[in-house]
């Protein structure tokens, strides 16, 4: 896995491709966002090293540039950065799993998780997770936070909290845990779980609440 140390960040996005299970019961504060992400890599027996897969999509050059993620700093396991789009901003907290199951079919493939914060929008902490190979659309997943569990739905190669209702009380229990686990299943149906630690994320958030209040 690459370490988030020389991560070049994927660059965060609106997320008009929210699950409509995860929009229902969403808040005013934490409506639309989605999980920046590199290209999807299907999930497959046999992957080959891939170095462009880290970096993120850009329609051109300029534009590329323009809203390249500037670094805000590094806290334990995890990152905060902002990104610029105009007169507006966005400002996350950025983790990668320190380990990905099965091995042997995720070991080149890498994921995310993105909590974001957007003052021009009123979102605050709003979470996506990229799991880095296509899922089937509106499947379940399971966030478990040292044993707490939150249920989480899928789109594409991202997954979110299905309940938004429940998106605060999950960034508060992320803020006091210790580990956090993501299952979930590809569109084939292979099993998988994203283990992160949670080590710096609450001076993450901390540093993402300053920037972007």
């Amino acid at each position: 896995m690459l370490g988030l140390t020389c991560l070049i960040a994927p660059s965060p996005i609106s997320a008009k491709d929210k699950p409509a299970e995860a929009a229902k019961s969403a808040d005013t504060t934490n409506e639309g966002a989605e999980a920046t992400s590199p290209k999807a890599k299907p999930i497959r027996e046999k992957t080959t090293s891939d170095k462009s897969k880290a970096k993120p999509d850009a329609k051109s050059k300029g534009d590329a540039d323009a809203s390249k993620p500037e670094q805000l700093g590094s806290y334990g396991d995890w990152i905060a950065y902002v990104a610029h789009s105009g007169k507006e901003k966005t400002c996350y907290a950025l983790g990668q799993p320190k380990e990905r199951q099965p091995k042997t079919k995720l070991k080149d493939t890498p994921g995310y998780i993105f909590i974001s914060t957007r003052p021009a929008e009123n979102v605050k902490n709003e979470v996506a997770i990229n799991l880095g190979y296509p899922t089937k659309d509106g499947s379940s997943g399971a966030a478990e936070i040292d044993g707490e569990s939150f249920e989480l739905v899928t789109k594409g190669v991202n997954a979110w909290i299905k309940d938004q209702a429940k998106e605060k009380e999950f960034v508060g229990t992320l803020r006091g845990g210790a580990k956090l686990l993501i299952k979930a299943s590809s569109a084939k149906a292979t099993a998988t779980t994203d283990i992160y630690s949670l080590k710096g994320l609450s001076d993450a958030l901390a540093r993402v609440s300053q920037e972007c209040r």
